[in-house]
């Protein structure tokens, strides 16, 4: 799966299209300065470019000696455990850190990748010696789908809380995109041109060590707080999968996505079998014909993360998400119309294309419409259904050939995710605002420096303990003196900061009093009054403290506090 929302509309505005395209480089920018971000990016583009080598080589080896059906149950047996693994990754992040996930892992697909090359080098030509080979591949595929299964959601549910606002959030969505369509590309590249030279093991030896450098990568990640990186709390039992059942048909625009990612993912698992067939039998490329195709559709995906970050915009993620489904199944109902070797490396990088968009959009969606705590077992939920999908799809590919033959299977292939675009189309095609939260207060608080440097996560947090107020003009807000107890963010109208009985400072909307009291746990220091009618947000000082602990947000709300010092004329009064 991959990609990322773009925006199709028609009645999208030319004009805005180049303001749309710079905030998109912008924002790309911004997060490409995130160690963070970069480090999720580079380690999913290597496991990506690993598990799909890994996958091509051991396709074609099943394929040599077991035929279409052979490969198409590999393909449905790996993702048995597969679905498992990816069901129990929301109960692991609250168990584990997640960047300790990461590690563990990145060394059990390297054991896996190893296990592939021993068994291709150990292949003897004997009836028994291919049995041998045979089972250690499938064994060796099921542990690699099994540990991968949950780099995804774990990633996914980390994003948020390295992010710090939405737009570094898509941009972080497109950057991990961009490794994909990049890694899809280069693994199978390079896994076609090994065995074009017979070097099959050394294609699944090259992966172990892809994968053991994931693991290198994620060791070196970092949070604001510890508690980002998820841990520390005791699983609330089994699979979470009925909180993720309740969120999901809670928001509609959650279980019609679902529906097309079961969809995406039913065409995905048809394509990588039927694949195999169509590049040796029908287009007759030999064995190295997979991995061109496959590096096809990393190409593909590449551009589509470009394609992606320049048009996404929140109000767009829905119809972006129909419209890539569309893209994602025609082209390979084109391949069985038209099968010819350059028809099909060009609807390969159609594909691509669709792909990247899609999961951009597809990611970002399930971030944003899934609150801090659903969001794990929303996307435990998500692995099951691309696990069953991915089970139905590689089930589905010897039937649909038996029954209509390899161009046949193609085309019906091709046909299902345009059917199910119109259905999301009619139901949620008009959805605009997808978010658990007030995008108005999110960007509230994102103008108060204290919370500026904070992940999404945590942001998402202090504004889940807001307190609305309101009061009238000449109302005092805080009084010097008094215990503090409370950090008000105004939202509307102006306040006055009055130390010693002198005003120093007048405030409007934006602005953030009372952090002196609370970090110093002293009483506050300066009276805040209301000089005109004003509206605003509380958060307790619990909430606050929680917020600011971390090294970054620390040291802004350090600086703040002394700002509001030297503003009060002295070291020990403040705007508070």
């Amino acid at each position: 799966m991959s990609d990322g929302p773009a925006s199709m509309a028609p009645d999208a505005a030319p004009a805005a299209e180049p303001r749309a395209i710079r905030a998109a480089l912008a924002g790309l920018r911004e997060a490409l300065s995130n160690d963070a971000i970069r480090r999720l990016g580079i380690s999913w583009m290597l496991g990506v470019a690993a598990d799909a080598a890994l996958v091509v080589v051991t396709l074609v080896t099943v394929f040599n000696r077991g035929g279409v059906l052979a490969a198409g149950l590999i393909g449905a047996i790996r993702m048995v455990p597969a679905v498992a693994a990816g069901m129990l990754s929301g109960s692991m992040v609250e168990r584990f850190r997640g960047d300790r996930i990461l590690v563990a892992l990145g060394l059990i697909r390297a054991f896996s990748a190893a296990l592939t090359a021993y068994a291709i080098a150990t292949a003897g030509p004997s009836v028994d010696d291919k049995q041998i080979t045979m089972v250690l591949l499938f064994i060796a595929a099921c542990l690699a789908a099994a540990s991968g299964a949950p780099v995804r959601p774990t990633q996914v549910t980390l994003m948020p809380a390295v992010a710090r606002s939405p737009r570094e959030l898509v941009a972080a969505n497109t950057v991990w995109s961009t490794g994909e369509g990049l890694g899809a590309f280069l693994g199978p590249f390079i896994a076609g041109a090994m065995m074009a030279v017979g070097a099959h093991r050394g294609v699944a030896g090259l992966a172990a060590l892809a994968f053991v450098v994931t693991a290198v990568i994620a060791l070196g990640l970092k949070f604001e707080q510890a508690s980002d990186a998820g841990g520390g709390r005791r699983p609330t039992g089994g699979f979470r999968i009925k909180d993720g059942i309740r969120a999901v048909r809670a928001k509609s625009v959650l279980a019609w996505t679902m529906l097309g990612t079961f969809g995406q993912v039913v065409t995905r698992g048809l394509l990588n079998a039927l694949l195999v067939v169509a590049s040796i039998e029908l287009i007759r490329l030999g064995q190295s014909g997979l991995g061109l195709l496959s590096a096809a559709l990393g190409l593909g995906g590449l551009a589509g993360a470009f394609f992606a970050m320049a048009s996404t915009r929140s109000e767009r993620l829905v119809r972006t998400e129909i419209v890539a489904l569309v893209f994602w199944g025609l082209p390979l109902a084109a391949i069985g119309l038209i099968p010819e070797f350059e028809f099909a490396l060009a609807a390969m990088i159609v594909i691509g294309v669709a792909n990247a968009t899609y999961d951009v959009a597809l990611f970002t969606i399930l971030q944003r419409a899934s609150s801090n705590d659903d969001r794990g077992p929303v996307l435990s939920l998500l692995e099951g259904v691309i696990g069953l999908g991915a089970i139905a799809g590689s089930l589905l590919a010897p039937l649909l050939t038996f029954i209509f033959g390899v161009r046949g299977a193609l085309i019906v292939a091709g046909l299902i995710l345009p059917v199910i675009a119109i259905l999301l189309y009619l139901r949620i095609g008009h959805e605009q605002r997808i978010t658990v939260v007030n995008e108005a207060v999110i960007k509230l608080l994102r103008s108060v420096p204290a919370f500026a440097e904070l992940p999404m996560t945590a942001v998402e947090r202090v504004a889940a303990g807001l307190v609305p107020f309101s009061a009238q003009s000449g109302t005092a807000l805080m009084t010097q003196g008094e215990p503090g107890d409370r950090f008000i963010v105004i939202e509307s109208g102006e306040i006055e900061v009055i130390v010693d009985g002198r005003p120093i400072h007048r405030l409007g909307p934006g602005a953030g009093v009372g952090e002196i009291a609370l970090l110093r746990r002293s009483p506050r220091t300066a009276t805040v009054i209301a000089t005109t009618d004003v509206t605003g947000h509380s958060v307790d000082a619990s909430t606050f403290l929680a917020a600011v602990a971390g090294p970054a947000a620390a040291a802004v709300t350090e600086r703040m506090a002394q700002a509001n010092l030297m503003r009060a004329g002295g070291t020990t009064r403040a705007v508070d």
